[in-house]
């Protein structure tokens, strides 16, 4: 017999991390199952984005991701560079802006992080042990079967070989792109398996000679036979990565020696100590799942969703995923709403892969440009001796673009107009960071116009099913608007303190906890009437995750009602539906800040 409230995370990521975080500060101690043998050592994608850091504030977290990290639009490292080799000829080169500042104020008290997923994986484990939570490595979960009241789940111990089966109320698939649970419930993905294949090259160099004075997040190399993309992910430890297009070859022609001498073309100089310590091949996807949810079984991060790695989405989508799934399932195990509230969490976390999934696909479509401006396939498949001939060669057919005459210069700038136009790509629009809305799920549209669709640009807005805008005098993020919505219940932005009263009467009939704040330009700023579009006696709601709940701009002599009913669906009741209130840890009644 399962515990009915008992939760069982499969998948030790950023994602599945987030997600037991997130429960272990909602009082909740989730199982949480890994086959790896420990925590990841190798680095995949490296950008934590802004709203993604806005979580891990929420989680107790950010600090130590920034003392990890380092920011994407810092002066020495806010660079995409398009190079033949590190040591050769550079086509042209991006800056990556910092995020700009609405005319109101700040868009958020973080920029965007360049950290390796290990690293944020490690801290993120940290503050779980912290809390007081573990994970089990070296636990394989082999299949899960619904059950009446939960899941029964098949686990087997890597180490010894013997299985077992455990029963549960809640399963949450974190397990990654392979997922287990995800097949064990018979859900599809839809959308291409297969757009590109790659082979990672993991090593440890001295590289500082070569990019001294342009030190890049990523180098696109694009030689005559090397190809793929340079990260370093630790400037500190020399730590790298190279991305190399192989598409069928097998993994065995690239031994050490074959992805060493690959490396120094792509360096552009042998004479340099390369430790390569892991190699591994990767297929390059775009698919969003069919389903999110069946029955007490949810998919969250790269189980329900792969991108290309073209816009650094992967990882913050599975971050934000378990930011919109906990609150939901935390107020379905107290009773104070009905399992169908999860179903909003698929009506509004699909159509955001979906859209990243769009996104990620035409950054690498729009990569072409740069390919056709040059005359070089930069992103075309290694052959088997790529390695092989001389370092210093030229791509055959490339006009030289280095070259002194008027075509050489003409051609430069053709090939930097076409890296220029891949800034939607690079530059972590706010737009795709925190201009993001969901239009359909626990949320009640109010007329208004729906926030821009632009990638780049973004006006913050408290339009429902929009993240909250963020606002603070003091510019800490605990004293902004963000930090003030409570992670459980409802909280209220009011530009009238007669909200506090309607909010205690509402919360005290539902049962859900109700936090007022005092819309007040002392604590907000002079603009923050008009961030959250609200005039004198108006109001915005807004739900645990920071998603804008429901809005009135003025004051309303019917605000119990709709208060109530707005309340009621947030917890994924009707108007007239009867609610019995749970005896969970919170206590009905409103909090007041006002």
């Amino acid at each position: 017999m399962s515990d009915r409230n008992s939760v069982l995370i499969v998948g030790a990521g950023p994602t599945g991390l987030s997600a037991a975080i997130m429960l272990r500060l909602r009082g909740y101690d989730p199982v949480v199952l890994d086959r790896r043998a420990g925590l990841a050592n190798l680095p995949a994608a490296h950008v934590l984005n802004t709203r993604s850091c806005e979580v891990l504030a929420e989680m107790g977290a950010v600090d130590a991701a920034i003392a990890a990290g380092e920011p994407l639009s810092a002066s020495d490292s806010g660079l995409v560079v398009w190079t033949e080799s590190l040591s050769h000829r550079e086509y042209g080169r991006l800056h990556v802006p910092a995020a700009p500042d609405d005319d109101r104020g700040p868009l958020s008290a973080f920029g965007s992080l360049n950290i390796a997923p290990n690293r944020l994986e490690a801290l993120l484990y940290d503050r779980l042990v912290s809390l007081g939570g573990t994970v089990s490595f070296g636990e394989q979960v082999l299949g899960v079967k619904q059950t009446k009241e939960g899941a029964e789940v098949e686990i087997r111990s890597v180490a010894e070989g013997k299985g077992r089966k455990e029963a549960y109320g809640w399963v949450i698939g974190c397990d990654g792109a392979g997922s287990i649970v995800r097949k064990s419930i018979g859900i599809e993905m839809e959308g291409p398996r297969t757009l590109a294949r790659f082979m990672t090259i993991y090593f440890r160099a001295d590289l500082d000679h070569f990019v001294e004075g342009r030190r890049a997040i990523l180098y696109w190399v694009g030689g005559k036979d090397v190809r793929g993309v340079l990260i370093n992910f630790e400037k500190a430890t020399g730590t790298w990565a190279m991305l190399v297009p192989i598409a069928d070859l097998p993994m065995e022609t690239f031994d050490a020696d074959a992805s060493r001498r690959i490396l120094h073309k792509a360096i552009g100089s042998e004479d340099v100590a390369i430790d390569i310590f892991a190699v591994s091949d990767w297929n390059m996807s775009a698919q969003v799942a069919t389903a999110y949810r069946a029955g007490h079984v949810l998919l969250a991060g790269d189980a329900c969703h792969r991108f290309p790695p073209t816009g650094g989405l992967g990882m913050n989508t599975g971050i934000q995923d378990a930011h919109n799934l906990v609150w939901k399932l935390s107020a379905v195990i107290e009773q104070r709403a009905p399992a169908t509230l999860l179903d909003s969490y698929e009506q509004e976390r699909r159509p955001i892969a979906q859209r990243n999934t769009d996104q990620s696909v035409r950054n690498l479509m729009k990569m072409g440009m740069i390919d056709e401006a040059l005359g070089i396939a930069t992103l075309a498949p290694v052959l088997s001796d790529a390695g092989i001939g001389p370092i210093d060669s030229y791509p055959s057919g490339a006009l030289r673009i280095d070259e002194g005459h008027a075509e050489a210069a003409t051609h430069r700038a053709a090939v930097q107009h076409a890296i220029d136009a891949q800034a939607e790509h690079f530059a972590q629009g706010a737009g795709m960071d925190l201009g993001f809305s969901y239009t359909t799920g626990a949320l009640i549209p109010d007329g208004s116009p729906p926030p821009s669709t632009d990638t780049l640009s973004y006006r913050p807005d408290a339009h429902p099913g929009a993240r909250l805008p963020y606002a603070a005098v003091s510019g800490r993020f605990e004293d902004s608007t963000l930090g003030h919505i409570l992670s459980e219940g409802v909280t209220l932005f009011a530009a009238d303190d007669r909200w506090s009263a309607i909010a205690r009467e509402v919360s005290i009939d539902t049962g859900v906890p109700i936090h007022a704040v005092a819309a007040d330009a002392a604590r907000f700023g002079e603009r923050i009437k008009d961030l959250l579009g609200i005039g004198p006696g108006g109001v915005v709601a807004v739900r645990p995750d920071g998603h804008v709940l429901w809005r009135s701009a003025k004051w309303l002599e019917g605000g119990l009602a709709e208060l109530r009913h707005a309340v009621q669906v947030s917890h994924g009741r009707g108007v007239d539906a009867d609610f019995i209130a749970g005896t969970g840890k919170i206590t009905a009644g409103a909090q007041q800040d006002i």
